[in-house]
């Protein structure tokens, strides 16, 4: 009987193909390469399965690792009919046409790539298409929604594409259009990709705003994939990758935190509620989508001490987080249901209650804007923002020598590695830590 296995052959643990083996006997063996790929110490080649207790990233979610698993058990069931009506010695051909045969079941779609990004996002807004979200599905939150309609404006921009009833931003920098050139399924190319890339980066983009694009792309993509609209492979390859960049994210300090907690605003509302608003966030190291709209409902009682528990609007995790004697001040202002703010008007004005504070120290900063670095000094005020908050509160847990694993049940972070990412602590900043430590303070002991 016909035998079927997959397996990662590469000495770097980092995402390679996934091969697959089809034997019949001694004498037929046949190899092929599968769409997908992994990690190699995460493939148990014996066993057949992913193995537990794998560390899942931004190139790998757990929702992804499932379905990939699932997809193999599914073509390998597959296959094993499909050589069940052989009347001929397996070869390569067959197996490559019972693979593509799995994939695309039905005929290449009419669809466009274009009409059907137009879907994507149409039922994504109504709730007809949903997010993977854990082991469930869930709706799209108001950001990812946001995220998919700016992808689709700004690869119709790039196509030449005319995005009606959407006006230039006053005083927006304008440029000329591209000639109209739509895409399809099999024009999408690495060179449609490097073409891509340097288009935005001609318009003063940075790495991670064009980064953000193709990584929706890729989904879509792949989703169209799945759907049988195409067979196109060339965004796994390698050169077709995400860019990313690591950007100047400041936290504010203890005591910048207690200059805007003490600051007199009670001659201006809009800035008062504001700057609470901020100061729930940083207090609850949350999401603005979560610490913006507190309310009474989230205060839950255990023994005799009031906490915030919360369900995060972004990854459905459940936080239950202790109650700073500020932050219950704060609260108790409102009745415990915060003031309801725009995101937008609260990056704005928290800038201008910053520099009120004198949180004026420069920072130096490095951004890369059209593929250029360009160096500036900018006071620490005109950094603070909406999430800045949330980079704070962790950051400060940290500091406090409050253990990972117990902060990350707070933020509601899955792995250490996304986690980390949050903690803003200079070089400096260590050095000056760890000054304190035994380690540094031993003293040599004469022989």
């Amino acid at each position: 009987m016909a035998t079927i296995r997959f397996y990662v052959r590469s000495k770097v643990n980092k995402l390679a193909s996934v091969y697959i083996c089809f034997q019949d006997g001694t004498d037929i063996k046949i190899r092929l390469l599968t769409p997908y790929r992994l990690y190699p110490s995460y493939w148990n080649e014996k066993t057949q399965r992913l193995k537990p207790n794998i560390l899942f990233t931004e190139e790998i979610s757990q929702d992804q690792a499932k379905d990939i698993q699932d997809k193999f058990s599914q073509l390998k069931d597959a296959i094993l009919r499909e050589s069940f009506k052989l009347t001929a010695p397996p070869s390569a051909e067959w197996l490559k046409s019972a693979i593509d045969n799995f994939y695309y079941k039905e005929a290449p779609s009419t669809e466009t790539l274009n009409q059907y990004i137009k879907r994507f996002v149409d039922e994504a807004t109504s709730g007809k298409r949903l997010a993977n979200s854990g082991n469930t599905k869930k709706r799209y939150s108001y950001g990812s929604l946001r995220v998919l309609r700016g992808f689709m404006l700004s690869f119709n921009t790039f196509q030449g594409i005319e995005n009606e009833g959407i006006k230039p931003r006053k005083g927006a920098k304008v440029y000329p259009k591209r000639p109209y050139k739509p895409l399809n399924w099999n024009d999408v190319t690495i060179d449609i990709y490097n073409d891509f890339v340097e288009f935005f980066y001609g318009r003063g983009c940075g790495a991670n705003y064009i980064g953000k694009h193709i990584k929706t792309f890729k989904t879509i993509m792949r989703s169209a994939r799945e759907e049988a609209l195409h067979s196109n492979m060339e965004i796994e390859r390698k050169a077709f990758k995400t860019l990313t960049e690591e950007i100047e994210h400041i936290y504010l300090t203890e005591v910048e935190l207690q200059k805007l907690y003490e600051l007199d605003l009670n001659d201006n509302k809009h800035y008062k509620e504001v700057r609470d608003i901020f100061l729930a966030g940083c207090y609850t190291a949350q999401r603005y989508s979560d610490y913006s709209k507190l309310n009474k409902s989230n205060i839950k009682d255990i023994d005799g001490t009031n906490y915030v528990e919360l369900i995060q609007k972004k990854t459905g995790e459940k936080c239950i987080i202790p109650i700073r004697p500020e932050l219950d001040v704060i609260l108790q202002r409102y009745d415990y249901n915060l003031p309801k703010s725009i995101e937008q008007k609260v990056n704005k004005a928290i800038k201008k209650i910053g520099a009120k504070a004198e949180i004026t120290e420069m920072v130096h900063v490095e951004k890369n804007k059209g593929g250029m670095i360009k160096k500036t000094n900018v006071k620490k005020c005109e950094l603070i923002s909406t999430h800045c908050a949330r980079r704070t509160g962790i950051t400060l847990m940290y500091l406090a020598e409050i253990p990972i694993i117990d902060i990350m049940k707070i933020s509601g972070h899955r792995t250490p590695k996304e986690f980390l990412k949050y903690v803003r602590i200079s070089k400096e900043e260590t050095a000056v830590k760890l000054s304190s430590h035994p380690f540094f303070q031993a003293k040599l002991k004469v022989v």
